[in-house]
């Protein structure tokens, strides 16, 4: 597959009107100052991603009754930094993810695929096709499980259709299930930037990004109707995921954030595990048919 080239108009499209599903939005800076200054970034070299973990050798008979020796493989693929669903200056977009978790899969020796996540979340448009892969690793026969130090918000929808949902280590977070817009006011234009940052929160996203944010005034609540739709959508796809989340606790379902005994408490994660412990656990659910 080659190497993608950044889509800045689409870019530009997402950063001025897109509804977000992001936890902690100073994380997306870095992609808004390398666009808004014009910067060449060199994406980094996926040449050796997906990693892949080799499971011990067998040997097996192949058509013409010969033994030959056959390695089984996990891949763990990288779903860091925010989502976007096409490339920026900084990262990768989810249609790229996916489409190398599907060209994963789709190798006879890999048994099993591993998402690495490390994410606050981004662009509601990029939570599709991360979501459709998984599916199609899923319908292919194969386990796809989640390992994750930060699975918030859109990171989070993605993480909670997989098998498995496990965090790396007690200070790993996930949650935040929740949305919010963002629009570009050129009226009243601010003298430093050019222009006013209006952020809207629908009523059921209420603990959503509240360590940093403010209040908005003036009436959205045309706005918020329709991130409601997003909300109603983010929440059935996890709850029908995970029927084992506790919806009903304070905070799961209204964008509150959780550190990794609380996310497994509530039922958004299914254990604390590194990285090497769930691609052993990947390995072994592959040899089984309980996917």
């Amino acid at each position: 597959m080659g190497k993608p080239r950044p889509n800045y108009t689409q870019l530009a499209s997402d950063l001025m009107r897109g509804n977000w599903l992001l936890s902690g939005a100073a994380g997306f800076l870095p992609v808004v100052i390398g666009f808004l200054n014009r910067q060449s970034m060199e994406l980094p070299d996926l040449a050796d991603e997906p990693r892949f973990y080799a499971d011990g050798v067998e040997t097996v008979a192949n058509d013409n009754g010969a033994a030959v020796r056959s390695v089984k493989k996990v891949a763990v693929i990288p779903l860091h930094g925010a989502m976007t669903k096409y490339d920026t200056c900084t990262s990768y977009g989810t249609s790229y993810i996916g489409r190398r978790m599907v060209e994963a899969a789709g190798q006879e020796d890999v048994a099993a695929v591993v998402l690495d996540i490390d994410s606050g979340g981004g662009a509601c448009n990029s939570v599709a096709p991360l979501v459709e892969a998984v599916r199609a690793v899923r319908a292919a026969g194969k386990p796809v499980l989640a390992h994750c130090d930060a699975a918030l918000s859109a990171a989070y929808w993605v993480a909670s259709q997989c098998d498995a949902v496990y965090m790396d280590n007690p200070l790993s977070s996930a949650g935040s299930i929740g949305a919010y817009a963002r629009v570009v006011d050129d009226r009243a234009q601010d003298p430093q930037t050019g222009w006013k940052i209006i952020e809207i929160y629908p009523p059921e996203s209420a603990d959503k990004n509240r360590a940093y944010r403010e209040a908005i005034d003036g009436d959205s609540s045309a706005m918020e109707r329709e991130l409601s739709v997003l909300v109603g959508m983010f929440r059935d796809a996890v709850t029908s995921a995970r029927p084992q989340v506790k919806a009903d606790a304070p905070g799961v379902m209204t964008g509150a954030d959780f550190l990794a005994g609380a996310a497994v408490a509530n039922g958004l994660a299914d254990g604390v595990k590194t990285l090497q412990e769930v691609v052993e656990i990947a390995f072994a659910l592959a040899d089984t048919d309980d996917i």
